[in-house]
């Protein structure tokens, strides 16, 4: 085995370098597709925990404000008279009624705002549309809503036009 070596030429030497810049092209690739699959898996990830944390935070509002009406007996009765007939409270408890179904109220458009940017299913505030329904069937949540909607955004105004809309009966107001 004699072998006389051979100079690489300037072509080999071309060819070689085209070679490891085919092969770090195919790398940079395989990286950059590992990098992608890796932070859309966070994304989902944040986007889930985003909605939990949405969801839990609605569904509280709404716990909270029911249950002062549960706990506090002068609260219910407050809450169950203005429902049948606000104009028999008296002034501080009209006031009072007026203040409950508010906080009620707010929670609810909180879940409604929740669903319509993202951070909430659709299907739980379809599932909260019910207790909305129950509300304003009542005739003390009907004058709230005659004399304060305007407090409210207008997507959820346009919501409850279209319950008010449709013929409503008499029923639990909570």
């Amino acid at each position: 085995m004699g072998g006389e070596g051979r100079d690489l030429s300037w072509q080999d030497l071309g060819s070689i370098g085209e070679m490891i810049s085919a092969i770090a092209v195919v790398v940079s690739l395989i990286y950059l597709a590992f990098q992608i699959r890796q932070n859309t898996s966070q994304i989902d990830q944040n986007t889930k925990a985003a909605r939990a944390a949405a969801f839990d935070s609605s569904i509280t509002h709404a716990m909270v404000a029911r249950q002062a009406i549960l706990e506090n007996e002068d609260v219910a009765r407050i809450y169950h008279d203005g429902s049948i007939a606000p104009d028999s409270l008296s002034e501080q408890d009209r006031l009072r009624y007026r203040l409950i179904v508010h906080n009620v109220l707010w929670s609810l458009w909180n879940l409604q705002s929740q669903a319509q940017v993202g951070g909430l299913a659709a299907e739980t505030w379809e599932a909260q549309l019910m207790i909305l329904r129950r509300m304003m069937s009542s005739k003390g949540v009907q004058w709230f809503w005659s004399n304060y909607r305007q407090e409210f955004g207008e997507s959820f105004q346009e919501e409850v036009a279209k319950i008010l809309s449709v013929e409503v009966e008499p029923g639990d107001h909570a």
